[in-house]
Formats: structure tokens, C-alpha cells, sequence
């Protein structure tokens, strides 16, 4: 099975300007861990994740994850999210995305993001551009599918 029998094709994109108070809601609105950030020519030039916005909120959010009770300044969090228009997806956006293409095999899309750390990884044509998205969920759900097909039949 390749990333094309399995990906969805119906992505959500920003562009380097689009402002973090924007890409906020892109991204929950449509229940997306992560947008490919595109240019004009709609080639993949970076990404954003849910993760790349709680940094960008606070900077040091995993000692807060680590240690809640020692996190004090709450107030100062909420503050910094009315203040996410005052950035683009350009000053948060990671360059070096790890991706695939739609002619792969899922297990090795799989591999890539179990190696990268990554849950989903934007699928791109021969000119770079963004024409779809696969994530780790995808790849499970399809497997599950492909198999307890085979033992219906048993």
C-alpha cells in the first residue's frame, strides 16, 4: 500500500505571512496537528505544529508540563496568546520538514516518522508542492483495516 491510497488530500495550508492568531485557528478549526506552510507557488517552504504555538506562548512550556506546580504566571501565558497577531508563521515555522511522497510505501512513510519523532508528514509532488497529508493515525487506521479484512476471511 503507498502514501496516495491513504492520504488526505483536502489540506489545510498557510502562507509565510499568515499571522500565529490565524494559523491558532486553522489549526483547531479543522483538528490538525500541523500546517504546511506554502508560497505562492504552493511549494513547501515550512511547517507549523500545536507544539511550535505552545513554545512560542512559553518558551519553557515543558517545565510547566514537568512541574505544574511550580508554573505561577498564568496571567502572563493568556497575554501572550492575545499578541499572536503580532507574528507570522515565518517566525515560527521549522524549514528542514521531514516529508514523503505519494508514490511511497506506508510502512516507510511509517519509519520516517517514527525515526523523526514526527505524527504526520506532508506528502509533496515532484515540484515540491503540497498535495496532501499523512499521519501516523492514517497509516494504523488503514493497516487495521487491510488486516481485519483478512481475518473475516479466515
Amino acid at each position: 500500500m503507498k502514501v496516495l491510497d491513504i492520504m488526505s488530500d483536502a489540506v489545510v495550508t498557510a502562507t509565510p505571512k499568515t499571522p500565529l492568531d490565524t494559523v491558532w485557528k486553522i489549526l483547531f478549526q479543522n483538528k490538525v496537528n500541523a500546517l504546511p506552510v506554502i508560497d505562492d507557488k504552493k511549494k513547501l517552504v515550512g511547517i507549523i505544529t500545536k507544539e511550535d504555538l505552545l513554545k512560542k506562548l512559553y518558551p519553557d512550556y515543558i517545565d510547566l508540563v514537568e512541574d505544574f506546580t511550580r508554573a505561577s504566571d498564568f496571567e502572563e501565558m493568556e497575554k501572550k496568546m492575545s499578541n499572536l497577531s503580532d507574528y507570522t508563521a515565518e517566525q515560527v515555522m521549522n524549514t528542514r520538514v521531514i516529508f514523503t511522497r505519494s508514490d511511497t510505501f506506508i510502512m516507510r512513510a511509517l519509519s520516517r516518522m517514527i525515526a523523526r519523532r514526527v505524527n504526520q508528514l506532508p506528502v509533496l509532488d515532484d515540484e515540491d508542492r503540497v498535495v496532501g497529508m499523512v499521519t501516523k493515525g492514517d497509516i494504523f487506521y488503514a493497516l487495521f483495516k487491510k488486516h481485519s479484512k483478512k481475518k473475516a476471511k479466515e
